[in-house]
Parts: structure tokens; sequence; C-alpha cells
């Protein structure tokens, strides 16, 4: 059987050695809601997996509301696996992130009243200069 190793693919570590082989990528049919800011992986048997949402979060006065609390995807608590980017705010408005890994919460503060656009993405932190493509790398072997 000379392609038994088709499906699998190694990397080079930072050190120049490779890794130990893995599954080659999947890839993924991305699904967006037509009524919701939300793009899922819908991962068959009636179970979706969001990784990229938006909100809107309209403050009164300053305060501090509650944007995820204790959410887990896979067993990851949102607090530590999520990243959340604060978008546009009004004039002479303020607004920060804070994370509680302890209660599993993420929350949103504002100095001011007004809306914050709020980006949420699940994932863990990316290594771009590991992504092997043409942009960047040039053309990769596919077979180990």
């Amino acid at each position: 059987m000379p392609d038994i190793n088709i499906g699998q693919m190694g990397h080079t570590t930072a050190s120049g050695g490779k890794s130990p082989l893995r599954s080659m990528p999947k890839l993924t049919k991305l699904n967006a809601d037509d009524n919701m800011s939300l793009i899922y992986r819908n991962m068959g048997n009636n179970y979706a997996y969001p990784f990229l949402w938006a909100e809107t979060v309209t403050f009164s006065g300053g305060g501090t509301q509650t944007l995820v609390s204790g959410v887990k995807f896979h067993g990851m608590k949102a607090a530590e696996y999520c990243k959340v980017v604060v978008g546009s705010l009004a004039t002479g408005m303020n607004a920060y992130i804070t994370k509680d890994t302890a209660a599993n919460t993420i929350t949103i503060t504002s100095s001011a009243a007004g809306s914050v656009d709020v980006i949420v993405m699940v994932g863990l932190n990316p290594d771009v200069a590991g992504i092997a493509g043409r942009g960047n790398k040039g053309a990769q072997q596919m077979l180990p």
C-alpha cells in the first residue's frame, strides 16, 4: 500500500525538526444565519459550533454588561478560549473588555451612554507564520 500515509502530514517545528504526523485538515462548510450576525460550523446531528459573531451592546449610562457567562466550547471556557474585539464607539465614549477565567465570564465596561459594536471569535491564538500557503511560503508538497 504505497499511499498509506496520504492522509497524514507533518509540519516543521521551531527547532527545525518534524513534528509527529497528524491527519490532514478537513474542509469545513461555513454557515451564516439569515437573521443573526453569526457564522458557525454545522457539526451534523443537529449540532452547530459558533465561531464568529457580532453584537451591539447599548449602555444607557456608564456601567458594565455581561457578554458571555458560563459558556464552554468543547470543554474549554469561553473566557480562556474567545477573543473579543470592540468596534466603533460613540463620541466621548470609552469601553473595555474584562475576562474572568475563574467565573468564566466576559464583560464590557463603558464610561458613558451609547452603543458599542463587539465581535467575538472562538479559538486559540493562531501561529500565522506556520500556515503554509502560496502567499507566504510558496507551493508546498502535499505528500510526505
